[in-house]
């Protein structure tokens, strides 16, 4: 792939493949791409994340159009090598804020929802997730409640492991979300009886919230820098998250 054309992104907008049969398995070393490309999503490139989160899941018996589209990712990796994170500490940036994302029941093989979140700390990228969701959600609310959950509890540590080295917020973690009615969920007294069965993240959330440890806040879908981690985008929009995410090109 040295010499391949170079693609503008990682994946197609609203991809969606198949579960094949034994018989159409390929012997290209999709396996063994997907595990190097895996390495480079969690070190250094979280531009890569959702292609590679999304084409893992095919790896029990990937076909030629599985390996496809796993070249894609090389191609786009070939138009982007000078890329890289850059970490420079913004004097008015927060110690520490966060995006946190879903993507609902988007696979139409078993209907799990994706969740997708990006830390900042003094306004450089340092940490981020794609993951899919263990449970099926019931509602687009739910989905986002899962996701907001799982955030919280990576940044709860995250937040450990600064005041290990002596750094502590003045204030509490901003957490951006886009969906407003997991907002009023989260910061509303009453109790949600259509969200019974997730009472414990609901709980959780609020009573961090109560705590003055976090704030919610809302953010136009536009402006949320981990949609990049969910799913596909049109080219504008992906390269639009993938400047807010740190990652430059080596030129500039």
């Amino acid at each position: 792939m040295s010499e391949c054309k170079a693609g503008s992104t990682p994946m197609e907008c609203r991809l969606r493949l198949k579960k094949e049969e034994e018989a159409e398995r390929t012997d290209k070393p999709y396996r063994e791409l997907i595990g190097c490309l895996t390495y480079v999503t969690l070190t250094s490139r979280p531009d890569l994340c959702a292609a590679v989160s999304y084409l893992s899941q095919f790896q029990s018996c990937p076909t030629k159009q599985h390996w496809v589209h796993a070249k894609r990712v090389l191609r786009y990796i070939k138009g982007t090598l000078d890329l890289g994170l850059v970490f420079v500490a913004e004097d008015s940036a927060p110690v520490i804020d966060a995006f946190a994302d879903a993507d609902w029941a988007n696979d139409p093989i078993d209907k799990r929802s994706l969740t997708g979140y990006v830390f900042r700390v003094c306004g450089s990228s340092v940490s981020w997730l794609t993951r899919k969701q263990s449970t099926i959600s019931l509602s687009s609310t739910e989905v986002e409640l899962v996701s907001l959950s799982t955030a919280v509890c990576h940044g709860i540590w995250l937040l450990r492991l600064l005041k290990d080295l002596d750094i502590e917020p003045e204030s509490p973690v901003v957490y951006h979300e886009d969906n407003q009615s997991m907002i009023r969920v989260v910061e509303d007294e009453r109790d949600t009886g259509r969200l019974k069965h997730v009472d414990v993240k609901h709980r959780f959330i609020r009573e961090e919230i109560q705590r003055g440890c976090i704030v919610v806040h809302y953010i136009p879908t536009g402006e949320q820098i981990a949609d990049i981690m969910t799913k596909g985008l049109p080219v504008s929009r992906f390269q639009k998250h993938r400047a807010n995410l740190g990652l430059v090109s080596s030129g500039h």
